[in-house]
């Protein structure tokens, strides 16, 4: 049946609306985030490195990169985002003539937008094919209030392919029922003659573009063939053209296949994650599995299966149940990760290890190891609790409509809720699902209320000045459950979108710049960095063999957080990114960048250095206080052996036990600032700044506690050569409580450093470092002392501090400054060295501090 002009205008109106809506949550809003006095910034990480990959397709085009050697130094990865985001942004950047970087990021800032704010069309497709138009209506404007990750992922500068996953995902399903249900009930010599089997094109089409936006967007492909394999099992009691549904599902797959065929062998062999066969192999396997259920299905009409047993259906479903069980478990044989694979993508392992401190892998339902609903509201807002309803009501309605289409929803809806239990990052994938159940809800009772007709009732008397009380009761019921389906949640979307920001803190942006600029072979890091890079072979790959770089090349090595701002914005090779690559540990002496940060003492650190050809090291203020429970945690393996980072040893009941300490910061009313364990022992009039966790005596061990909470002081081989402006708020809070409880902790054999707040970012280059070798004829003396004033490049001046044993009258200092240094930090005074009550001044140049000089001194 047509719809009226009024039911089209009415569906125009929504659609209008959804659009508005969306463009101020998604753009609007946030755009202070993104466009700012500094220039256009993408918020999150991955943005950053697809702005690399279009960058370089638009160098190259059409040739994109399939490896990279500008990341994960010195091996470089195979990439596997996919081609879709990749061209799309590519073919957006040449039709409005964008080529400057300024310009590329201002085109590609809006791309996550197009698919966020236009959500609601596949949300409106896929429920209005599965239940009606009134509920689609309802799950497109919901759908565009939705808060949470599904809005962070879809907003201005969130350049990813999270968002058009759920596009994708939503869109395939919707455009799957939409083949079916004008194919269903026809002849298919008819649906041939008339050209209906057109109606196929666009679910293969929508797979094909979700599995190019995503490799592993085959799990959309196991969810339609478990699902048609369920109505299978169940066709007796369905009401189903079972052969619609596996032509709609074979012919889906076979074009899906063919839009993946080009991009199937980028990856040298057999991923889940890659451009590889193996997502062909599931396409093709679940084709060949839908044949064989349609012909499992013609036979149980056949009486050939009779001879086994009287009812051919039930002989069908038992063989072809028997057949799924040896089929996986062969699978499990010939494919080992297989099950283990889709199982980690559904989120039903829970995380080990380091995994265990990222957040999008923490079970959902779960919060210090107790069930809780938390996280819902912000997310879902109010359809989270509808929804639930919601599949009540699906069950109710396959139950009693017998109806497959309602069965679609309720088994996708089934296992997006499983995957959300075993991950966080799944709440994207879960809002459309969320929004369309709860729009089931709210459907099922405004049908309940005849609020459409008692609305017009209600409006109609109250223009002839009457008063419809039943009329007026059923319309604010019903007005109310929308209000509550859709306010709430706009509400919190609204207020997410105004404060969420997310976007590379400048001073981060400022010392990569800094980097890409006045580090060593800067031109030749910018013209490589636009090649198109020869993969190794799969040998190489095998045995982990360094790639071969055409020049001489050397390593930054940071925390893994921040690789692709490194490779993007530096032009420089990091250890470890955000594909959770270079990391490292030290339970099975992994070199990578935990194991570095986390190393208690400098040769540790420098073995990997060696190994990696480390030559820069980055720190910032989240690295040396909250992240670093993360990189201990990566380093160790557990987050029990991390803790003891932070634990100190305490005397209880006569026994040494490890336990944590937390302090409290204050300031004086004169303006100094103080620690105290117990708020009692405050001077009165002071001001508490707040109570903070007191890092333990393992953590000043560290290397990062070493490089950026005392500066380097007493490292060999680590010169600071560029630090940024300090931070604000509470990690600049937390950086003055570090130093001040080092300062009384930890300080005796050395000197206290100054308590305000460094450089939020600084840089380190890693040298041989000038040997200074003493010699003193005084044999009372038992130790040396090195002094050393350094003036950063923002005007903050610190001292560098060394203490060397004295021994036969000997005694050795390694130092990393240079006093004709060509960097923005230099020593301010020569070295100091002070034996007893002898003095001498030392400068070293920075060709010593690059060869390893050896330079001798005498004391009487």
């Amino acid at each position: 049946m047509k719809s009226s002009w009024k039911e089209k205008l009415v569906t125009l109106s929504i659609f209008f609306i959804s659009v508005l809506v969306g463009i101020k949550l998604r753009i609007l809003n946030p755009w202070h985030f993104v466009f700012t006095k500094w220039g256009v910034i993408f918020t999150g990480n991955d943005p950053w490195y697809y702005y690399r990959l279009i960058d370089s397709c638009i160098h190259n085009f059409p040739n994109r990169l399939w490896f990279d050697a500008f990341t994960y130094y010195p091996y470089g990865t195979f990439v596997h985002f996919g081609p879709f985001l990749v061209y799309l942004g590519t073919f957006l950047c040449k039709l409005l003539g964008a080529s400057t970087p300024e310009a590329i990021k201002s085109v590609l800032v809006f791309v996550p937008t197009i698919a966020g704010i236009l959500m609601f069309l596949p949300a409106y497709l896929l429920t209005r094919e599965a239940f009606d138009r009134k509920t689609a209506l309802i799950a497109a404007i919901t759908t565009a209030v939705l808060p949470g990750q599904i809005l962070y992922r879809g907003e201005l500068g969130f350049n990813d392919h999270h968002i058009w996953e759920v596009f994708w995902m939503v869109t395939s399903l919707g455009t799957f029922l939409y083949s079916y249900n004008r194919l269903k009930n026809k002849d298919i010599k008819d649906i041939v003659k008339s050209k209906e089997i057109l109606y196929v094109l666009p679910s293969g089409l929508a797979l094909g573009l979700y599995l190019l936006a995503w490799a592993p967007g085959f799990i959309n492909a196991l969810i339609l063939i478990s699902y048609v394999f369920l109505v299978f099992l169940f066709e007796r009691w369905l009401n189903v053209d079972f052969r619609a549904l596996t032509i709609t599902c074979i012919t889906t797959f076979v074009i899906a296949s063919l839009i993946y065929l080009p991009f199937a062998f980028k990856y040298p062999g057999f991923s889940t994650t890659h451009y590889s066969p193996f997502q062909l192999l599931v396409l093709l396997l679940c084709g060949v599995a839908a044949y064989l259920l349609y012909i499992f299905d013609k036979l149980s009409e056949k009486d050939l299966l009779t001879r086994i047993y009287k009812d051919p259906y039930i002989v069908s479903r038992g063989i072809s149940i028997a057949l799924v069980i040896i089929g996986i478990l062969a699978g499990n044989v010939v494919f080992p990760s297989f099950v283990n694979t889709i199982k980690g993508i559904i989120g039903v392992i829970q995380p080990k290890g380091g995994m265990l401190t990222v957040a999008e892998v923490q079970p959902f339902f779960v919060r210090d190891g107790k069930f809780s609903l938390v996280s819902v509201y912000p997310n879902f807002g109010s359809t989270f609790y509808f929804a639930i309803i919601g599949y009540v009501l699906s069950g109710y309605f396959v139950y009693a409509r017998r109806d497959v289409k309602h069965l679609l929803i309720l088994w996708w809806g089934i296992l997006m809720l499983v995957a959300l239990a075993g991950q966080s990052r799944f709440a994207y994938y879960y809002g459309a699902v969320s929004a369309i159940l709860a729009s089931v809800t709210v459907c099922f009772l405004l049908d309940r209320l005849e609020f459409c007709k008692r609305f017009v009732e209600f409006l109609k008397e109250l223009n002839q000045k009457k008063l419809n009380i039943r009329a007026l009761i059923h319309s604010a019921i019903g007005v109310l459950l929308l209000g509550l389906l859709i306010y709430p949640t706009y509400s919190v979307a609204d207020l997410q979108s105004k404060y969420a920001g997310g976007g590379i803190p400048k001073q981060w942006y400022d010392a990569l710049v800094w980097m890409r600029d006045n580090t060593p072979g800067n031109a030749s890091y910018d013209k490589y960095f636009y090649e198109i890079y020869r993969p190794p072979s799969m040998r190489d790959l095998l045995e982990r063999k360094p790639y071969s770089y055409p020049f001489k090349t050397y390593g930054v090595i940071s925390w893994w957080d921040y690789g692709h701002w490194i490779t993007t914005i530096a032009h420089r090779l990091p250890i470890a990114n955000p594909f959770q690559q270079g990391i490292g540990n030290k339970y099975d002496n992994v070199p990578g960048a935990a194991p570095f940060f986390t190393a208690f003492n400098e040769s540790y650190a420098n073995e990997i250095a060696d190994k990696l050809n480390v030559k820069y090291v980055v720190s910032d203020v989240e690295m040396a206080t909250g992240k670093f429970y993360a990189m201990a945690t990566w380093a160790e393996g557990s987050l029990e052996k991390a803790g003891m980072y932070m634990l100190w040893p305490e005397n209880y009941e006569g026994q040494t036990v490890l336990a944590p300490k937390y302090v409290y910061l204050y300031v004086n009313p004169n303006g100094t600032i103080g620690i105290s364990e117990y708020i009692q022992l405050i001077p009165l009039n002071a001001k508490i700044l707040g109570r903070f966790l007191a890092p333990g005596p393992l953590y000043y061990k560290t290397m990062e506690a070493k490089l950026h909470i005392l500066d380097g002081l007493g490292l060999k081989h680590y010169r600071m050569v560029y630090e940024s402006d300090p931070g604000e708020g509470w990690t600049a809070l937390q950086e003055i409580v570090y130093r001040i409880v080092y300062n009384e902790y930890f300080s005796r054999n050395s000197i206290p450093v100054n308590v305000t707040p460094s450089g939020y970012v600084k840089i380190f280059e890693y040298v041989p470092g000038a040997k200074i070798v003493g010699r003193v004829n005084d044999t009372n003396i038992t130790y040396a002392e090195l002094f050393l004033k350094v003036k950063t490049n923002k005007g903050r001046v610190f001292t560098y501090y060394q203490r060397a044993n004295v021994v036969n009258g000997t005694f050795e200092f390694i130092v990393p400054y240079a006093q004709d240094t060509k960097y923005p930090v230099k020593p301010i005074t020569p070295y100091i060295v002070l034996i007893g009550n002898q003095v001498k001044e030392i400068s070293v140049s920075d060709r010593d501090v690059e060869s390893g000089k050896t330079i001798t001194i005498n004391f009487r």
